[in-house]
């Protein structure tokens, strides 16, 4: 399948996607010599961490799990941020979301034998057998000898045409200790987690904020009693980042967004149809915020870069948060209790779709 109009490259490694796990696989494989390209959609690495703007992830539940590239990372910041990491109740650290996409940035230019080409996502692929062997882009066209899928959404396993699974694990097919027994209601409304599209508010101080726009879907009532048993105060602390900025990633009646979630591996058209919509419903939430809290709040309009064409930017993640993915379709499962090997952004494991806050007890800064 020859493009006259891209470039054609080859390699050893090519690493589709530029979240979390896929720039540190191209990191990790460039560091054990293998000629390494990253292709990602976005002009930030780090996914969850930076461009989805998760930048207070539950660290204190992963303190003690601060190893490898991870704890690198929480070490970069600490160096970025001498006055301190811990702003926020839900995390121990948090951060800008541009000091993040900066560490993953350097990390990788600092590979010779690495190379990033941002602003592209992939189109078809080619096959031998099992084995992906050519991706193409719009303006490039990429062997390899090996191939990783670390797209938001397992993107490569749609095109490879290769067996995948999305949404439930069930009790009764693969033993999961946590899954239900049999498709009901709620499964059926939500197969997966919903998205979040985070944004960032900012303290203007005495400064009367820009007013956050009315989106073309509008339904403030929708977010009625979103910090009920909290307060403004608790809410804004839950996601406090440094610079008087404050990452809202709400899930009680906040940004969550869960309609017809299907739609993000039906076909492109669907899935931008959703994206528009859970932007519409973020930009609705920030703005019900702000008749709340006053124009003290408004966006943090230069946390994101802005590209034209594309949703997001600005105060806004440049894509939503994923909690889950296509899921490679495997023989034993992990632990051996059949399942599913997680490929994409972001596969959270368990039977339970219901986002919790953690208790307020058990945190500091509260």
């Amino acid at each position: 399948m020859e493009r006259l109009t891209t470039e054609i490259l080859t390699t050893e490694v090519l690493v589709v996607g530029g979240g979390t796990g896929g720039t540190v696989a191209a990191i990790q494989a460039a560091r054990r010599g293998a000629q390494t390209v990253l292709v990602s959609e976005f002009g930030w690495l780090g996914g969850m961490l930076t461009a989805a703007g998760v930048a207070a992830p539950d660290g204190n539940e992963l303190a003690s799990f601060r190893t490898g590239m991870w704890n690198a990372f929480v070490q970069e910041l600490q160096w970025a941020y001498p006055q301190g990491l811990d702003h926020a109740w839900v995390s121990c650290f948090t951060y800008e979301p541009r000091v993040g996409a900066e560490i993953f940035a350097r990390w990788v230019n600092a590979l010779p034998n690495l190379r990033w080409i941002s602003g592209q996502v992939p189109l078809a692929v080619e096959r031998q057998g099992d084995r992906i062997t050519t991706v193409h882009f719009p303006d490039y066209s990429i062997q390899a000898q090996i191939t990783l899928d670390g797209t938001e959404l397992g993107d490569l396993l749609a095109l490879a045409e290769v067996p995948y699974r999305w949404g439930w694990d069930w009790e009764t097919q693969w033993q999961e200790p946590s899954a239900p027994q049999q498709p009901n209601e709620m499964t059926h409304e939500y197969p997966v987690q919903a998205p979040t599209w985070v944004f960032l508010l900012q303290d203007y101080g005495n400064d009367l904020a820009p007013e956050i726009l009315t989106p073309p879907r509008d339904r403030p009532e929708q977010f009625a009693d979103t910090w009920k048993g909290y307060g403004a105060e608790n809410f804004l602390n839950y996601g406090r980042l440094p610079g008087d900025r404050f990452m809202v990633n709400w899930p009680i009646q906040g940004n969550d967004y869960g309609v017809k979630l299907d739609r993000l591996v039906q076909s492109e058209a669907l899935r931008q149809e959703f994206l528009q919509e859970a932007y519409w419903h973020s930009q609705s939430y920030g703005r019900f915020l702000q008749s709340q809290l006053g124009r003290r709040y408004g966006l943090a309009d230069s946390s994101f870069p802005q590209v034209e064409g594309q949703l997001g930017g600005g105060g806004f993640a440049l894509h939503p948060y994923y909690r889950e993915s296509r899921r490679l379709r495997d023989f034993a499962g992990v632990g051996g209790q059949g399942g599913s090997v997680a490929v994409g952004g972001g596969w959270e494991r368990g039977g339970d779709r219901t986002r919790k806050l953690p208790e307020r007890s058990s945190l500091s800064g509260v």
